[in-house]
């Protein structure tokens, strides 16, 4: 009997390459791809499949929302987040709402296939994900909790060293530009700064990219 899998991915290089890929294996996949977030839900609510493999951002829509939104259908589904956002706070909510892997989209066509393959329930994510997580266990630093930083805010300024734009940034966290230009604002009054390069300056100083 064949595994049914569905994949999601607004970026049709990327679905159709995944597809391929895993139609050229020896297992017996049966695939359903669709770019549309409004049609692969609709499909979803009817059929349920084996693994549903998943974008965080499609169609500037929240793959966890789709997740949410069709948790009671996918409760006997494997479900796989494939993403270009490998951030641990988004990798820690996808543990927290159950979902069985988060991978990035580097992962290798080997991996992929185990993780499919794999029939235990533990949560997974690329072995070496902790290498590619660079100022998170910075933001537990005095400093930063000294000045009142929430949750966000501390987000916000990772990815701002990382070098992102507002824009980026609310792509990357799935908020509006306007929102991240006020926790900015907020950042810059919480820690007495005028821009960006200041932030980045602070940083240095204070050991927030070690």
């Amino acid at each position: 009997m064949s595994k049914q899998i569905v994949i999601c991915d607004d970026h049709l290089l990327f679905l159709n390459g995944i597809s391929e890929l895993l139609k050229n294996t020896n297992k017996n996949y049966s695939i359903s791809k669709f770019s549309d977030v409004h049609a692969c839900m609709l499909h979803l609510k009817d059929h349920a499949p084996d693994v549903l493999i998943c974008d965080l951002n499609i169609n500037n829509s929240d793959g966890f929302v789709m997740l949410e939104e069709l948790k009671y259908q996918l409760k006997n589904t494997k479900t796989i987040i494939l993403t270009a956002y490998y951030e641990e706070f988004l990798i820690q909510k996808a543990k927290k709402m159950g979902i069985n892997a988060f991978l990035k989209k580097e992962t290798t066509a080997e991996e992929l296939i185990n993780v499919i393959e794999n029939k235990s329930k533990e949560f997974y994510t690329n072995e070496n994900y902790k290498k590619n997580l660079s100022v998170y266990s910075t933001m537990d630093n005095p400093i930063i909790n000294k000045f009142r930083i929430s949750r966000q805010e501390k987000e916000i300024i990772k990815l701002i060293i990382k070098g992102l734009t507002s824009k980026e940034i609310a792509d990357v966290l799935f908020i509006s530009k306007t929102t991240v230009d006020t926790h900015r604002k907020n950042i810059h009054k919480k820690l007495e700064i005028s821009n960006s390069s200041s932030l980045i300056k602070f940083a240095h100083e204070n050991n927030l990219l070690h």
